[in-house]
């Protein structure tokens, strides 16, 4: 199973960064991972569910928060790295409208 870790976030996606932005939430279990035109994240879930998140620019959005950075490891890395699983909300993962144009 898969996992996925958001980091490097900022709440205004024009922020010059100049330091490590604020670390996210981690998600999961999935059975796989897909990319469309970096576009969207699709996160499956087992019969054919998934968890859906939306890029905006180069950064991955969810909760007001845009990550630059993500990371997919598996169950193993999980339990080493002591990670704190979070619930995913969809609507939580929604561009805001000035995102969107």
């Amino acid at each position: 199973m898969l996992y996925i870790r958001l980091f490097h976030g900022r709440t205004d996606p024009d922020q010059e960064m100049d330091d490590w932005g604020s670390d996210g939430p981690v998600f999961g279990p999935y059975e796989f991972v897909h990319t469309t035109y970096m576009w969207d994240l699709k996160l499956g879930k087992s019969r054919g569910n998934y968890d859906e998140l939306y890029t905006h620019e180069d950064m991955v959005y969810y909760d007001g928060v845009y990550y630059g950075d993500w990371s997919i490891f598996d169950a193993q890395v999980l339990e080493k790295s002591q990670f704190q699983i979070s619930v995913f909300q969809q609507d939580k993962a929604e561009l805001p409208e000035k995102s969107c144009s």
